[in-house]
């Protein structure tokens, strides 16, 4: 904090600059002014917490300045002295917002309980602004939450009387009435066959409506004024009033320009699909399943398509109506041949059943998900034939929970040809195969104890789900994959403090420990003795 001294009296500046202890009340500088038009000068410069200056100076007066100072920075505390005992002074200072009034001549104490007095006030107003920023913040994200929760129900045909969903429009200042027309908007952010955790996606959510909010209306605002939500198959859903854009061409450009600005700043492509005007509260539930129903199936699997709802599937895209799968269920089916054992045409049935998804007559949401419903009957088939869990082998829930994961067959494949292998490996030999996958796991850790050999890499090196991997290296060895990791590290760390005169923290690093103090806590367990204690006792 800064503090300015004004007097005209030189002598007053000094005894107060060099006689109080500044620094022990957390005063970083002090600074001094003769006249209260320098004092206003530097206050333009330098941000002040406190003034002392006194009331009678030429040309403009200290009860002068604490109206200015008042009138320009709000935030800045005057203290006041005078050698004239008159109240009407003291009275007047107060009035003008002095937070102090002392008589000169004064003394190092005065001085001090006052300005202590006035520290406690800045801090008490810095924390209640502090917590009024909080409260708007929580008020903010508040709003912004009910709105989503609004816009959600409404989508999903929650019924509201016309009075009741007024007074919620109303208090979430959002500025559609019952019958207001408006339009629906449906954004996808297109990531390809990444692998999108929930809080990435948010993040881009949260990206893409930001740069939505600033092309579309042209502004940012703490509370936005494009009303969204995020519903269940990762669409990001916004509701525009209708006379926003009257003309049509005038919303393609500025979507235009979200899908140019999504590309450069976010590297991902986007599709967007916008209804005609309706009724909001009347047409909003109708529009939104017409809207989705459109969008899966005309927009589908493709990446960077705007469409209007109004415009025909045909006309849209200019392709042939969509057909029904028909190498999905063409015999032999995938499941036949993985149950029969044919494991060298399994690869290639998956490859042509991709293959016609990919076709334009095809090329449809419902089509991808008709064939990872069917692959998860075809592997939960062979995870009960050979007496496992196929929920156990992959992360079921979340897959069942966000079937929207798939959006492109290259994401079918990905997820679908290691299952593949893994039963095929099971199912050839079982005894051999799972000793033949225990030695190859031995001999991988064996080669990369000093890296990271968690069970995701592991698992990477066999082709095998970590989960599954996991419970079966401790079926087959009675013994956790991570204890024998550990084990193993342990071993030849022993080995090489028997063995060497190296350092223990080198001896940590070699065994793929990088933090010295946790491998000797692992150390210590492991043996009940220190490396160093350790080293010593074999010596």
């Amino acid at each position: 904090m800064n503090v300015l001294l004004v007097d005209d009296e030189d002598y007053v500046l000094d005894y107060l600059e060099t006689d109080i202890p500044w620094t022990s009340l957390g005063i970083a500088n002090v600074y001094r002014a003769g006249s209260a038009k320098e004092a206003l000068d530097l206050a333009s410069r330098v941000p002040l917490a406190i003034v002392v200056t006194d009331i009678r100076m030429p040309e403009m007066s200290g009860l002068e300045l604490v109206s200015a100072l008042q009138r320009k920075y709000p935030a800045t505390k005057v203290v006041l002295l005078s050698g004239h005992s008159d109240f009407s002074y003291a009275v007047k200072a107060l009035q003008l917002g002095a937070s102090d009034y002392l008589l000169k001549p004064v003394t190092e104490d005065e001085v001090l309980m006052c300005l202590k007095k006035v520290l406690v006030k800045i801090e008490d107003e810095k924390r209640h602004k502090e917590h009024l920023e909080a409260a708007s913040d929580v008020l903010k994200l508040g709003i912004t939450r009910m709105r989503e929760h609004l816009l959600l129900d409404l989508l999903f045909g929650k019924k509201y009387a016309s009075g009741e969903l007024t007074r919620h429009l109303k208090a979430l200042n959002l500025p559609f009435g019952p019958e207001t027309p408006c339009s629906l908007v449906l954004f996808r952010i297109e990531t390809g066959t990444e692998d999108i955790k929930r809080e990435d996606y948010e993040l881009l959510s949260f990206a893409l409506l930001n740069m939505a909010e600033e092309i579309i209306f042209e502004q940012i605002t703490d509370i936005p004024s494009l009303w969204s939500c995020k519903d269940y198959n990762r669409l990001v859903i916004a509701v525009l009033p209708a006379g926003r854009f009257e003309d049509r061409r005038e919303l393609d450009l500025r979507i235009g320009r979200l899908q140019t600005a999504v590309q450069d700043y976010m590297k991902r492509t986007l599709s967007v699909l916008y209804t005609q005007p309706f009724a909001f509260q009347h047409e909003l539930q109708q529009q939104y399943l017409q809207a989705l129903n459109v969008f899966w199936r005309s927009i589908g699997t493709r990446s960077g398509v705007v469409l209007a709802l109004e415009t025909s599937r045909e006309d849209a895209i200019g392709e042939p109506a969509m057909k029904s799968l028909t190498r999905l269920h063409q015999s032999p089916t995938l499941q036949q041949l993985m149950d029969s054992g044919r494991w060298e045409e399994v690869a290639g049935k998956l490859e042509l059943i991709l293959e016609e998804l990919n076709m334009p007559a095809y090329r449809a949401q419902q089509h991808l998900m008709e064939v990872v419903y069917y692959l998860f009957g075809c592997f939960s088939y062979m995870a009960h034939k050979q007496g496992d869990s196929f929920a156990e082998m992959v992360d079921l829930p979340s897959v069942q929970r966000e079937t929207s994961l798939f959006q492109s067959t290259d994401q079918i494949k990905e997820w679908a040809l290691p299952l593949i292998e893994q039963f095929k490996r099971s199912l050839q030999d079982v005894s051999s195969n799972r000793s033949h996958i225990v030695r190859q796991i031995h001999e991988f850790i064996d080669r990369h104890l000093q890296e990271d050999v968690s069970l995701t890499r592991v698992g990477e090196h066999v082709y095998l789900h970590p989960v599954y991997l996991s419970r079966l290296y401790k079926k087959e060895t009675g013994e956790s994959l991570s204890a024998y990791i550990t084990r193993m590290r342990m071993e030849k760390a022993a080995r090489l403090l028997t063995a060497t005169n190296r350092k223990v923290a080198d001896i940590a690093k070699e065994v793929g420990y990088q933090k010295t103090q946790y491998f000797i806590h692992i150390f210590k367990e492991f043996y009940e003795c220190t490396p160093q204690n350790y080293r010593n006792r074999q010596a």
